[in-house]
């Protein structure tokens, strides 16, 4: 099975320079985990995950701050046509629940670790 086959329509994402309340607005209107935070080119260029929402909490700062200064800037992405296996690894290896997908260098999709878990189990169970 292949990442592509995972993927919904859309991208939730922000803009590197609006602030957090964007992407936790977006994530609470979405039911998501994290937002993709996009260029002005909409290139990919960080996530914002609920982690760093408890971090942001716990260390005081302002919910106007911009998204560009408490992303994680280490992206990890995936292309569509990368196997779900694949995507897990890279998921287990850096310790995130969410992977970017991208394709020609712009963003498509979002998986989490729950849609690698269900496609994984559902693989497994349809075979005898």
């Amino acid at each position: 099975m292949r990442i592509k086959e995972l993927i919904r329509d859309g991208v939730i994402s922000c803009r590197s320079t609006d602030p957090i309340t964007c992407a936790v607005a977006k994530m609470y209107m979405h039911n998501v985990g994290s937002v993709l935070v996009i260029d002005e080119d909409e290139k990919p260029v960080g996530i914002f995950t609920e982690r760093d929402l408890v971090r942001i909490v716990a260390e005081g700062i302002s919910l106007d701050t911009p998204l560009m200064k408490v992303m994680s800037r280490k992206l990890i992405t995936a292309n569509t046509s990368e196997s779900v296996i694949s995507a897990a690894m890279k998921m287990i290896e850096n310790n995130i629940r969410h992977l970017p997908v991208v394709e020609e260098g712009r963003a498509v999709g979002m998986v989490s670790i729950r849609d690698l878990v269900r496609a994984l189990m559902a693989q497994e169970l349809s075979y005898p």
